[in-house]
């Protein structure tokens, strides 16, 4: 099996230079009003002292997880919480990402990988000042074919999409700092590496990451 896509309110397709074999849906659409959609488990008390682009964005990220889910499993299912992390039906593993225009969802089945991060994050959104504090020196010079404010845009939601596949599984948080991150310039997917040996650096070494670009955003995969 294969990354399965789905792009929802007319946004492109999403091209990768190398393709995920893993059995997995990813979907993205934009953000809206979707409250509706909410399945009843989904919604809660909290929910209600959100900000209207807070309820929008919530609402429109479970709504790409449905389609996902529902990509691989014939039907949507709900994606509830426990406290700010999505619980994901029995059987798969999940992530879930989204700017101020964008939501995206990553779902993939536990037969096939331990868990799955995704990020998404506007090209300009990451300035010089927090590129030094989130990456390591040999991390500054941009790869090949990215600019450099690309390319802290890249790092820094490639770092995002790391600790979202392995905090779940392991429990050790990862700063920004606790991970290097090194591109494959041929085809534009990445690995990772703990700087220091701990309980997630086997996991992190044996994902696979992979970047693509739509709509004035950067999008990264991780796979373990």
């Amino acid at each position: 099996m294969t990354l399965r896509q789905q792009s929802l309110d007319d946004l492109p397709p999403l091209v990768f230079g190398e393709i995920p074999t893993t059995d997995a849906a990813l979907v993205i659409g934009r953000i809206g009003e979707h409250e509706i959609e909410l399945f009843e488990s989904e919604q809660s008390d909290d929910i209600d002292s959100f900000s209207r682009q807070r309820k929008s964005e919530y609402a429109s990220g479970r709504r790409v997880a449905h389609e996902a889910i529902k990509l691989l499993a014939g039907e949507p299912q709900a994606v509830t919480r426990d406290g700010r992390l999505p619980v994901w039906p029995a059987a798969y593993c999940g992530s879930i990402s989204h700017s101020r225009e964008v939501a995206v969802a990553l779902v993939a089945s536990t037969g096939d990988c331990q868990g799955v991060g995704l990020d998404v994050v506007k090209k300009n959104a990451v300035s010089v000042k927090v590129g030094i504090r989130i990456m390591h020196p040999e991390e500054m010079h941009p790869s090949t074919g990215f600019t450099d404010t690309d390319w802290r845009a890249i790092v820094f939601s490639a770092k995002e999409s790391v600790y979202k596949a392995v905090h779940p599984l392991i429990g050790e948080f990862l700063g920004f700092r606790d991970v290097e991150i090194k591109m494959n310039e041929s085809d534009r997917s990445f690995t990772a590496a703990t700087v220091k040996e701990g309980p997630s650096s086997k996991v992190v070494q044996a994902g696979v990451g992979f970047v693509t670009d739509f709509e004035g955003h950067w999008l990264t995969l991780f796979l373990v």
